[in-house]
């Protein structure tokens, strides 16, 4: 048992007593080795629209391989790329595996979480005559934090409110968007129409 005998030279000894009662012995050396020291660290969590991050290393020492959910090994040794979107939303181990010359394993695990988009959802203005004048204090946007922006809208910098000017945005269909960001870092967007009528 390597692990019960531990890390160094061990000497084996075979001994045997025949039938006249004589003993002999031989021995001979096992050296158990240690495992390689291995760490990595994961890269900085991710929204699930991030793309697909690439050149990512950080496993020592160098010459190893990298897996996981998301994960493909580029086969150098030393990068692997990372797919958020491949991976999915929720905590994920990237795992690094290095063998060393002695053919001892180790390996060194690391969790990265990917963020799922926020869910947002807006609601236009009712469409509007071309004279109908400014607009102010319209919202809609759902959560509320986030900022709006279209032909003819002002946001109010409150992340609740804006202002549209029909006159602005001119005759025809206009579109508004609603725009939130989490505390993730994550962003996402939902936008809606208003139609603007001439005279």
């Amino acid at each position: 048992d390597p692990a019960a005998a531990g890390v160094g030279v061990h000497t084996i000894t075979y001994t045997f007593t025949d039938a006249n009662g004589c003993t002999n012995s031989a021995s001979d050396d096992v050296e158990v080795f240690d495992l390689p020291s291995v760490s990595f660290t994961a890269p900085a969590d991710l929204c699930i629209d991030a793309g697909v991050q690439t050149g990512l290393s950080s496993g020592v020492p160098s010459g190893g391989i990298y897996s996981g959910p998301g994960v493909t090994d580029d086969g150098n040794g030393m990068t692997y790329s990372f797919d958020p979107a491949a991976a999915g939303v929720g905590v994920h181990t990237i795992t690094y595996t290095f063998n060393d010359t002695n053919g001892c394993t180790g390996t060194f695990s690391d969790d990265i979480e990917v963020f799922d988009l926020p869910v947002v959802s807006f609601t236009a203005p009712a469409d509007l005559c071309l004279d109908a004048g400014v607009q102010a204090g319209l919202g809609g946007g759902t959560p509320t934090g986030g900022v709006y922006s279209g032909a003819g809208v002002t946001d109010d910098g409150n992340g609740e409110t804006y202002s549209f000017d029909p006159a602005a945005a001119g005759v025809g269909i206009s579109t508004i968007t609603y725009t939130y960001t989490d505390i993730n870092g994550c962003t996402n967007s939902a936008s809606d129409d208003v139609e603007v009528f001439d005279l």
